[in-house]
């Protein structure tokens, strides 16, 4: 069972993924399966009785999956408002599962400390790549699934291949595998999923400053970013890109920041072994520069930094709709 998905009907798209679908938008879910079935949790205070309520979920709509919670379930019909109210719980019951598809590894290099860059060859699968922040699923045999960022950018001319970047993990755990792959050999990857980053939301005409901020192997997806040309660097006046690791040993693509400069993008690297704070205290101290009124922000990172930047931009004034991620 999962938490407390919150349904509307009606035609249009799914707003989380933006994949068309009829009858239904749906809140954010950080899952990727299917539903087979929703019921309203029988501690709901509506008025109708349990089994009318049951009897009023009529129809199955499908949706792509996505990061966002993007799936295939039962839903009321499309002639009510609001399926249901939102104080209400709604638990699902897993059905159908993500299809896997086996692809090859084309290489495997060590990128920094504990992590290693893999590029894979998705094939088609890369035709569903199309903004940067999605990510895929990526499992070796039976071994639980991790999701993964793509680093590079969206690419139709890639013929199918994309990066990532994996930081090691246990011994035996998905991402320790993967680390230790040789190229040529065989893993399994579900479709490109996830909505990415929305910068519709926050064009260089209107805000003239964008705020990065990404920590460890968080990188990937701000990577793809800045080599896409949904960024839009140049047309913006600061781009700054704040960027948390252990030391510059653990830190993933240095050697970029010359050409991340030359694209328009400030790289400002927050060593915490340099015991002078993290990402968030390092830009509330020195990143107050800016009109917070015509600044927007994307983010990538655990969530105790996500948090804490969250709240210092928002002091600062930068609208919470103006601060971007990709889930």
């Amino acid at each position: 069972m999962v938490g407390a998905p919150r349904f509307w009907a009606h035609s249009g798209q799914c707003q989380p993924c933006s994949h068309a679908f009829q009858h239904v938008s749906h809140n954010k879910i950080s899952c990727s399966r299917i539903w087979s079935s929703a019921r309203v949790h029988p501690t709901s205070t509506h008025s109708q009785p349990a089994q009318n309520r049951s009897a009023r979920l009529s129809q199955t709509g499908t949706c792509r999956p996505s990061l966002c919670g993007c799936f295939a379930f039962k839903t009321r019909t499309s002639t009510l408002t609001r399926a249901f109210p939102t104080a209400h719980r709604v638990f699902a019951s897993w059905g159908q599962e993500i299809e896997w598809s086996n692809v090859k590894v084309s290489s495997n290099e060590a990128a920094a400390q504990d992590l290693k860059k893999l590029v894979i060859n998705l094939g088609s699968l890369a035709e569903g790549y199309k903004t940067a922040g999605q990510f895929v699923q990526i499992k070796i045999g039976d071994s639980k699934a991790g999701f993964f960022a793509i680093a590079s950018p969206p690419d139709s001319n890639n013929q199918g291949l994309v990066e990532v970047l994996i930081k090691d993990g246990p011994p035996d755990s998905t991402a320790n595998l993967l680390c230790n792959i040789s190229a040529g050999a065989e893993v399994s990857v579900s479709p490109v999923m996830g909505k990415g980053f929305r910068m519709e939301r926050a064009p260089a005409s209107d805000h003239p400053t964008c705020l990065l901020f990404a920590t460890g192997s968080g990188i990937s997806p701000i990577k793809a970013l800045i080599e896409s040309e949904e960024l839009q660097a140049h047309d913006r006046k600061d781009v700054r890109l704040y960027y948390g690791t252990r030391n510059t040993g653990a830190t993933a693509y240095s050697d970029m920041d010359d050409s991340w400069k030359a694209a328009g993008v400030d790289v400002v690297h927050v060593y915490s072994d340099d015991k002078k704070g993290y990402v968030q205290d390092v830009f509330s101290k020195g990143g107050s520069d800016f009109d917070a009124s015509r600044a927007c922000a994307v983010m990538v990172g655990h969530k105790e930094m996500c948090e804490a930047v969250t709240k210092v931009l928002e002091s600062k004034g930068v609208a919470k709709e103006r601060i971007l991620l990709n889930f």
